[in-house]
């Protein structure tokens, strides 16, 4: 896919708006705003409204908040143009009164009177399904996300648990959107996680209990599968959440009695955990919450948190990668934290 130009930005948000019959000028007429020239201008009423247009080809939240920040003082409406927008992206954006123009099919204009929220035709090709809205695509997107360096397709397969074949499709259908680079396994980052954290957790339930699970506690534990023995070589429980996160580093300031969050590995283990602890009413108390895997890949890669160092935990945590997933499911506060995430030695920062 070729990667869109400022140029191309420009013409193609020009185009879209003439379409939709609003009185839109180019930057020929290099109309003045504030240390600039307006990239597009709106006429209502005799009275021009200068649009600065901003190009990104798959732009991270981070990069957004940059770029929203950069221009907070200027008078001129802004709009964002870019092949691709996640619909985090694109409440950012909103919130921060700007338009877009997310060449896959969607264009959001708000200023004064002129208010455009529009599917179009896409400019862009857009694959039928993403690779990242399958169990397999997402497997071993995270396997190229956690690992150290590159990795070969049967190393993936292994890692995510998946045919080599379906590995083999998975890669060539990320290559094709951007997300993993040509005649390689190299993620493509930040695009390939943000692309990945629009889709992360959606089809979660999360059961909140009424009692906390402990470790020690053999009478319930020995029915649950908690895999504490050899943490990180085996299958179990795990830590998710604001706890792992902060495990790994995240700046996220947590109350000593938090109750954790966990990853389960299947819907069995949900429901003996139920019976074992019960499950809360939604009016209670927040308490400790289950929840199962999205991937296996989740509960197969936990780290013992108590033996390197991290924490005095007896639970497992997730791997840094799926902590960090789950922040951008908190939304703004989520991605703030991200920014000053930094994981320890030995583990890639891919956000």
């Amino acid at each position: 896919m070729a990667h869109i130009t400022e140029k191309e930005g420009g013409a193609d948000l020009l185009d879209v708006l003439a379409r939709l019959d609003l009185p839109v000028t180019s930057s020929r007429d290099d109309v003045p705003v504030d240390d600039g020239t307006a990239d597009l201008v709106i006429r209502l009423d005799g009275e021009d409204r200068p649009v600065v247009v901003e190009v990104r080809r798959s732009p991270s939240p981070a990069g957004i908040r940059q770029v929203v920040t950069r221009y907070r003082d200027d008078p001129a409406h802004h709009v964002l143009v870019a092949d691709r927008l996640t619909s985090m992206d694109k409440e950012m954006l909103e919130q921060a009164g700007w338009g877009y123009l997310d060449r896959r099919g969607h264009v959001r204009l708000w200023l004064d009177r002129v208010r455009v929220d529009a599917r179009i035709d896409p400019l862009v090709e857009v694959p039928r399904r993403s690779p990242l809205d399958t169990g397999t695509g997402q497997a071993v997107a995270v396997c190229l996300l956690a690992a150290p360096g590159p990795l070969t397709v049967r190393g993936i397969a292994k890692e995510a648990g998946v045919a080599v074949s379906s590995v083999s499709t998975a890669l060539a259908e990320l290559r094709a959107e951007s997300l993993v680079r040509e005649a390689s396994t190299e993620p493509v980052g930040p695009e390939l996680f943000w692309a990945l954290a629009g889709r992360w957790g959606t089809r979660e339930r999360h059961v909140s209990l009424t009692e906390t699970p402990h470790p020690g506690d053999a009478s319930c534990t020995a029915q649950l599968g908690l895999g504490l023995d050899d943490i990180e070589t085996t299958t179990g429980w795990v830590l998710r959440g604001d706890v792992a996160a902060a495990t790994w580093g995240a700046p996220l300031p947590l109350q000593g009695d938090a109750p954790p969050d966990f990853y389960v590995p299947d819907d069995r283990t949900l429901r003996i955990a139920k019976q074992l602890y019960g499950e809360a009413p939604p009016d209670a108390g927040r308490g400790a919450t289950v929840t199962v895997a999205p991937l296996r890949y989740v509960v197969t890669h936990r780290f013992d948190a108590a033996r390197r160092g991290l924490s005095n935990t007896e639970w497992p945590v997730v791997h840094p990668v799926i902590a960090a997933l789950d922040l951008t499911r908190s939304g703004a506060r989520g991605q703030e934290i991200l920014e000053d995430f930094e994981p320890p030695e030995g583990f890639r920062r891919v956000w």
